[in-house]
C-alpha cells in the first residue's frame, strides 16, 4: 500500500501514525477506523472506506494513495472536507494530488510504501474437504 508521508489523522485517533500504518499493513483489526484515499475512479476527489476492508488482498494491493485516517465516519467526512478546502485555499482549485505534492515542500518523496510480505497468511477453512 502507498501512504502519504504527512498522513492526515483525525482528532479521535490517539495512536501515532506508525502504529496505525503497521496495524493496517498487517491486517490487524481496526474497528470504526476509516481511511481516506485519492479517488480510485479519477473523477472524484477522495474516497472514504473502512480500514478493515484493507484485509482483502485485492484492495490491499490496489488501494490508491492513503492520505488520511479517522475514527468514525463523521470524523472521516470532516477530515476529507478539511483536506479539500485546504487544497482549494492553497491553489484555487481542487487538484488534490498537486496540493499534496506541494504540501511536502522539500521536494522529497511524498509517498511511503511498506512491503506486502507483512500481510498475514490466510488459513484455509475446513469446509469442502
Amino acid at each position: 500500500m502507498k501512504w502519504y508521508r504527512d498522513l492526515y489523522l483525525g482528532e479521535g485517533l490517539k495512536q501515532n501514525k506508525e502504529k496505525l500504518v503497521k496495524k493496517a499493513e498487517t491486517c490487524a483489526g481496526m474497528p470504526n477506523i476509516y481511511v481516506i484515499t485519492l479517488a480510485a475512479n479519477g473523477r472524484d476527489l477522495l474516497d472514504i472506506f473502512l480500514a478493515d476492508l484493507l484485509i482483502q488482498p485485492v484492495l490491499h494491493g490496489r488501494c490508491p494513495l492513503i492520505v488520511g485516517m479517522a475514527k468514525g465516519r463523521r470524523e472521516a467526512v470532516r477530515l476529507a472536507s478539511d483536506i479539500v478546502m485546504e487544497a482549494y485555499r492553497a491553489n484555487g482549485d481542487f487538484d488534490i494530488l498537486k496540493f499534496l505534492r506541494e504540501r511536502t515542500g522539500d521536494g522529497g518523496a511524498m509517498v511511503c510504501e511498506y512491503p506486502a510480505e507483512h500481510l498475514k497468511k490466510r488459513r484455509r477453512s475446513g469446509f469442502g474437504k
